[in-house]
Order: C-alpha cells, then sequence, then structure tokens
C-alpha cells in the first residue's frame, strides 16, 4: 500500500536529504472528541434556524420575541462548539508536531482552518445579537421600573 492511500503517512523533507517516510497519527480520542463536538455544533444551528424560521412565520410579535431568545442561545452554543472543536483539532496537530518522532521546519494553518474560525465568530455574533434584539425594551427614564411603565397595546 502506498503513502498516498493512508492518511497516517506523512512526507517530511529536510534540507540537503532525501524523504523520509514515517508513520504519525494525532491521538484519535482528539479526534473523535472534535467531531462529536462539531456534531453537536450542527445540532445548535439546525435548531436555532428552526426556531429563527418559525419566529419569522409566526403570527404576532410576542411569539416572535419569544423564538428569538433560543435561537440566539442555540446560534451562541453552536459558535462555543465550533471554537471547542477546532480548538481540540489545534492541540491535537501541535502535540504531533512537537513530538520528538517528527522534525518540523516550518507549517501554517489551511484555509479551513480560517473557515472553522470565522463561523465560530459568525455564529457567536448573530447569537448575541439576536439575544440583545430579544431583550425587553429598557424604560426610556432611567429612574422609570418596569412596573411604572405605560403598557404595551394589545391587539
Amino acid at each position: 500500500m502506498g503513502a498516498w492511500e493512508n492518511c497516517t503517512y506523512f512526507k517530511h523533507f529536510t534540507p540537503g536529504e532525501d524523504a523520509e517516510i514515517f508513520e504519525y497519527k494525532t491521538q484519535k480520542e482528539y479526534n473523535i472528541s472534535a467531531a462529536a463536538i462539531s456534531i453537536f455544533s450542527l445540532a445548535f444551528m439546525i435548531l436555532g434556524t428552526l426556531c429563527l424560521i418559525t419566529s419569522c412565520t409566526g403570527k404576532g410579535g410576542k411569539g416572535r420575541d419569544y423564538l428569538l431568545k433560543p435561537a440566539g442561545m442555540f446560534y451562541a452554543f453552536a459558535g462555543l462548539c465550533a471554537f471547542i472543536s477546532v480548538e481540540v483539532m489545534r492541540q491535537s496537530v501541535k502535540r504531533m508536531i512537537e513530538s520528538e518522532d517528527t522534525i518540523w521546519i516550518e507549517y501554517s494553518y489551511a484555509w479551513s482552518f480560517a473557515c472553522a474560525c470565522s463561523a465560530f465568530v459568525l455564529l457567536f455574533l448573530s447569537g448575541l445579537a439576536l439575544l440583545l434584539l430579544s431583550m425587553p425594551q429598557m424604560p426610556r427614564n432611567p429612574w422609570e421600573t418596569c412596573m411604572d411603565a405605560e403598557p404595551e397595546q394589545m391587539e
């Protein structure tokens, strides 16, 4: 079986020497944990989208506000899960690079790492924005309490 058929083989180049093929694996427990956390992130995204769609298609303003809160929480949780998953995978690769079996001259992150980081930022910020939109209105005057505020008009 050739090195290109198995993902656990890496081609290692050192200056002035021939290419050396060695077998080194990232820790399987890290990979499984990161995949499970990513699935949780995907589930939170789906739940947040369902809440958002339901709030946009629902009748009445009160139901809309009610469903924006869980949608915001689900998106924020999805962003946190994406961040944790990326960090677990980054630590796994970092551990592989820092092992004594490998000598890396330089390494860099690929475009998929940037996509995962931007997904974390977008999910987390959209979750916070939805939470802020669904918060009750503040009283007009700083000394006015919720009990003193004028009641909202019901249709």
